[in-house]
């Protein structure tokens, strides 16, 4: 059996199974190429010969490629992909303004809880300093969480204070709402936050303090928040497990206000 004839026979069946599938298009030459154990050519030879018999068509350009013309062409569901977990996930609603995760857990009927991984103090980064308007060599309290809901991790959190501003704060409970120890012991009230949030996946140590496998994917958010007066509280960088969490935004035509939400954390901050 001449290379040709081999390909062409792997290529045919592949040609069934996709189609059985409702794929479209076959893979790049390339791709086919190096799954055959064959050159360019011979796969380019084989395709030539299933377009003359109808079973692709050839399109160029950007874009372009080898289709099936006996797919059937369904319409694209994007409703039909479902999400990642279970359905009951934590809701957090930024159009409410700066909640601290507790308080928005035992709100909606989780327990929430926390276990402290790392407290320090340090010299922080230029990214960090920057977000907190420190000067060169002034230090911030760092502090590394895990975040339970219902007993079951939910994110992991790296939160970044002024030293300076929060005097003495690693002396406290940090298992606690920082939001509420602001408030409390250092008559500090969190009054306006900004969020970036962004799909990654998890590296090796993220994954495993959130009891999750390498490369799952999870929510990244990154958080800066201020005062009343407009002065920075607090930058942190949170890990949200996907399949605890559900995004939503809320928008409306009055003076083209966005309305944010967070809707599902299996636990929040």
């Amino acid at each position: 059996m001449t290379k040709t004839t081999e390909v062409g026979q792997a290529l045919a069946r592949l040609c069934e199974e996709l189609a059985a599938r409702g794929a479209v298009k076959l893979p790049a030459e390339r791709v086919l190429a190096e799954r055959f154990a064959a050159s360019r050519y011979t796969v380019r030879q084989v395709l030539d010969g299933l377009e003359q018999q109808g079973v692709v068509r050839r399109v160029l350009g950007r874009g372009g490629g080898a289709y099936l013309t006996a797919a059937e062409t369904r319409p694209l569901a994007p409703d039909s992909v479902g999400g990642l977990g279970g359905e009951r996930k934590v809701v957090r609603d930024l159009n409410r303004g700066a909640v601290s995760v507790p308080r928005m857990l035992v709100a909606q009927g989780f327990n929430a809880g926390a276990q402290v991984l790392s407290a320090a103090l340090e010299v922080p980064d230029e990214s960090v300093s920057r977000a907190l308007g420190l000067r060169a060599g002034e230090l911030v309290a760092s502090l590394v969480r895990l975040r339970f809901a219902d007993g079951d991790t939910l994110s992991l959190e790296h939160v970044y204070v002024a030293a300076e501003r929060f005097p003495s704060l690693l002396h406290h409970r940090l298992d606690q709402s920082m939001y509420d120890l602001f408030e409390t012991q250092y008559g500090v009230r969190v009054a306006d936050c900004e969020e970036f949030i962004e799909a990654t996946l998890a590296p090796a140590d993220v994954a495993q303090a959130l009891g999750i496998d390498e490369g799952v994917p999870v929510i990244k958010l990154t958080r800066r928040s201020w005062d009343p007066d407009g002065e920075p509280i607090e930058y942190s960088v949170d890990v949200f497990r996907a399949d605890r969490t559900r995004l939503a935004v809320r928008a409306d035509n009055v003076a083209n206000r966005v309305h944010p939400r967070t809707v599902d954390h299996s636990a929040a901050q």
